[in-house]
């Protein structure tokens, strides 16, 4: 068959130039009028009290962290399973990341394995949704109300989901959203922090610009960004249905199949599917091959994440000029006298990286595309 053209992501247009226009019209490129209108209409849409933006989702987590006074001696715990800025974070406040186990159905932080690993230098739990599928969020926050602990939402993939009824980016104290090229509502590179507590806000609003009294950064969000995130968000309510649609149609077109099973957000949550994921419910021979077959036909279907306590940051070949926190002398915790590599987290280990795959299904891959793509993804994996 011919090499499928598969659409792009994103795919901007005239009222996107339009907005561009206007900002190079306003000789007004640093932060301003469009960065508050922005922030204004993202924090309307989720329904919190208040939203900053920030010149990428990295710099949100950062300055959460360092909203909440972590430091040198602390513990956060973090995903396995994520993309490396929610755990790198952690490492940017000289504090001790903390990976914990994920559970089975959302592949987030699984809430029974968060408990086992809270101690007395537990500072925050940094939970990640990924790929627009919401984590076990209620339950987490139980835990948080419990133990006193601050939660961060890394909703990076998750911009519109929601559990009963109540969006994404509500539940922790601070929740972070990357609004990066290939995310659901894309700036080319930006980031937004949410939060309902004045006192955060406040602290946050100071971080993300220099030279104030405390330690700050120049983390802030430019006219571009702010102009284009207005746009997208006009569109994300469309966008999201889209891809919803996109996902029931994949479901019911690998129901039963031997090898692969669609991934499906649970009752009362609202994916987005930022990708929809694949579990490969069979040992597959050659799957990497397969996979390439596919690629080179126009497929984007790829393996996801590598767990992250198998990364080089947190398994250095030597020892960088910050330092690493849990190998500083007065650290007496969890990771004492051990090392990430050799952690063992069963689910994290069972379903990292071979047995997920995602297949991205933003506008304008249609119905017509997905069951092209269903029967060579069905042809190839057996």
């Amino acid at each position: 068959m011919k090499t499928i053209e598969w659409p792009k992501w994103p795919q901007y247009g005239p009222e996107e130039q339009a907005a561009v226009a206007r900002v190079i019209k306003s000789n007004q490129l640093f932060a301003d009028r469009e960065v508050k209108a922005f922030e204004k209409e993202y924090a309307s849409y989720i329904g919190c009290n208040y939203a900053l933006g920030l010149g990428n989702g990295t710099q949100g987590l950062h300055l959460a962290l360092a909203a909440l006074n972590i430091g040198i001696g602390d513990e956060v715990i973090v995903s396995p399973y994520s993309w490396i800025s929610s755990s790198s974070c952690v490492l940017m406040q000289n504090a001790v990341p903390i990976f914990c186990d994920i559970e089975r159905d959302s592949l987030g932080l699984c809430p029974n394995e968060i408990e086992k690993n809270i101690t007395h230098r537990t500072k925050a739990i940094i939970i990640v949704h990924m790929f627009g599928y919401p984590a076990k969020i209620n339950e987490i926050v139980a835990l948080s109300e419990k133990y006193g602990i601050p939660l961060i939402e890394d909703a990076s993939h998750t911009h519109g989901s929601s559990v009963e009824e109540k969006k994404i980016g509500n539940f922790g104290l601070i929740s972070v959203f990357s609004l990066h090229q290939r995310k659901a509502l894309s700036v080319g590179d930006g980031g937004i922090v949410c939060t309902n507590n004045k006192k955060i806000y406040d602290k946050i609003y100071k971080l993300r610009s220099f030279g104030h009294e405390e330690l700050s950064y120049n983390y802030r969000m430019t006219e571009f960004a702010g102009a284009l995130g207005k746009v997208g968000l006009s569109k994300l309510e469309t966008f999201n249905s889209q891809k919803i649609e996109n996902a029931f149609i994949l479901q019911k077109l690998f129901d039963n199949n031997d090898h692969l099973k669609v991934r499906i957000s649970r009752e009362n949550e609202i994916g987005v599917y930022y990708a929809v994921l694949f579990e490969v419910t069979k040992n597959v021979v050659k799957l990497d091959l397969k996979i390439s077959r596919l690629n080179k036909k126009g497929i984007p279907l790829i393996k996801t994440w590598k767990p992250l306590h198998k990364h080089p940051h947190f398994n250095p070949k030597f020892i960088p000029a910050r330092g690493l926190p849990w190998k500083e002398n007065d650290y007496t915790g969890k990771m004492k006298n051990m090392k990430y590599k050799d952690i063992k987290l069963t689910n994290t280990d069972y379903y990292c990286p071979s047995r997920i795959l995602q297949l991205e299904v933003h506008p304008p891959v249609d119905k017509n595309l997905i069951e092209l793509a269903a029967i060579e993804i069905k042809n190839e994996i057996n």
